[in-house]
């Protein structure tokens, strides 16, 4: 009896230090274990909302900055982040153009792949001599498109813009323009991939722009 109560209380001593041991090793291995668990990295993330890839932009043209006639479809070959506003915008047109200023900066020698583009809803104020001044203040690489209203409109109605005149009570000027705030981006194709809400992070568009650069 005393010899089978020495084995068991023996047994269960070796057990207990078997256990701790083991839960050593777990405690060592555990971030290698949740690691392995976690499977592969994650793809990146976007920053905007996709768009079917395989939906082309509309071709519409245009007056540039310089006077000359510009056509969308000229600037296939390059990424294009288009974005429509106007230069008496007191708020969203210069923060929109800011931050188009500021994704090529992150992205360095990759921002030449790319052309910035501001289309203006108020053709009727924003000439190529205005357009120019105002674009190329944030870059002058930027390109600034205005044109006759019919053409403003449709181009602008392709991507869901929508805009109207307003007189707000307490400003001098003659008339405000409230319109939809997005930007677009368009791959070397021409087609349509992507729409920015307003102040979306810079790095995630830029990250977005080189992954389909590199397509």
């Amino acid at each position: 009896m005393f010899k089978r109560d020495s084995f068991q209380l023996l047994f269960a001593i070796l057990a207990a230090l078997a256990l701790v041991i083991l839960m050593g090793l777990a405690g060592a291995f555990a971030p290698n274990i949740l690691e392995a668990m976690r499977g592969p990295a994650p793809t990146p993330t976007v920053g905007g909302m996709v768009i079917d890839k395989d939906t082309p932009a509309r071709n519409f043209t245009l007056t540039d900055q310089d006077g000359r006639p510009l056509k969308l479809s000229d600037l296939r070959g390059r990424a294009v982040m288009l974005f429509f506003g106007y230069t008496h915008c007191p708020d969203i047109c210069p923060l929109s153009m800011g931050e188009f200023k500021a994704v090529k900066k992150v992205l360095g020698d990759r921002g030449d792949e790319v052309a910035f583009v501001m289309v203006s809803l108020d053709p009727s104020r924003d000439t190529p001599e205005v357009m120019k001044r105002y674009v190329e203040a944030f870059d002058p690489d930027f390109i600034g498109l205005t044109g006759d209203e019919n053409t403003v409109h449709s181009a602008s109605a392709d991507y869901g813009v929508q805009f109207e005149k307003q007189k707000p009570p307490g400003t001098a000027a003659t008339y405000l323009i409230a319109h939809t705030a997005f930007s677009y981006l368009l791959d070397r194709q021409g087609r349509w991939r992507m729409t920015y809400p307003f102040q979306t992070p810079v790095d995630l568009v830029a990250g977005d722009i080189v992954r389909i650069l590199d397509e």
